[in-house]
């Protein structure tokens, strides 16, 4: 009996150094991750200086206010389909713009197309009085149907025997200057809408071009 009292005392010291290493543990454990979060917490940026931070907080701010579904709050500028506000440029202008004074208002014409038509060939005859001659071509033009047209091409015998009756007629000064061209087209404009006319009960050709003209 004597030996096993003896033998007690020395069973209890191996397992208080059992707790008394777990707690050490421990507490090395609490101490190690508590100088880790103090390091982190001074090494880390303030809130204010953390970039994306500042992004946050500008983009909150630029944002229209709205409701719970992403609509403009009452009172909110609308904005037009480029989501720019409505009454404005983007820039803050709005109404203050100066558009600057208003133009004419363009007059409305009733516009009408155009038919052009040129000779085939060329028109070649002597002029009065001279040795040389003259060689043109002409073109015309008409804002009636292609009617018309049909009708000059269809008398183009007619038209040119008259046309070259007439230039004939001319001296080598009529064949000079604007002037005289301009008096030349006028000309071949009347004696054409009378064969037309002649022919076929109508002219109806408004304007006759010189297209190209040679002295020899």
């Amino acid at each position: 009996m004597a030996e096993a009292a003896a033998e007690e005392p020395k069973k209890k010291p191996p397992i208080v150094k059992i707790i008394l290493f777990v707690v050490g543990g421990l507490l090395l454990v609490g101490l190690g991750a508590g100088a880790g979060l103090f390091y982190v917490k001074m090494t880390a940026p303030p809130v204010e200086e953390n970039p994306l931070a500042i992004v946050i907080d500008k983009s909150a701010a630029a944002a229209p206010a709205g409701d719970a579904h992403g609509k403009p709050a009452a009172g909110a500028p609308a904005a037009d389909a480029h989501g720019k506000p409505a009454g404005g440029d983007g820039h803050g202008g709005g109404d203050k713009k100066d558009a600057g004074p208003p133009g004419k208002a363009v007059p409305s014409t009733e516009q009408f197309a155009t038919t052009y038509f040129e000779f085939p060939g060329n028109f070649t005859t002597n002029l009065r009085g001279s040795k040389r001659f003259v060689q043109l071509s002409l073109g015309l033009s008409t804002q009636y149907d292609k009617a018309v047209i049909e009708n000059a091409q269809k008398h183009e015998v007619a038209i040119r025997g008259e046309i070259l009756a007439m230039l004939a007629d001319q001296t080598e000064a009529d064949m000079v200057g604007i002037a005289n061209r301009r008096k030349l087209q006028d000309m071949f404009k009347d004696t054409i809408n009378k064969v037309l006319t002649e022919r076929a009960g109508f002219g109806g050709i408004e304007s006759v071009f010189i297209t190209a003209l040679v002295l020899q």
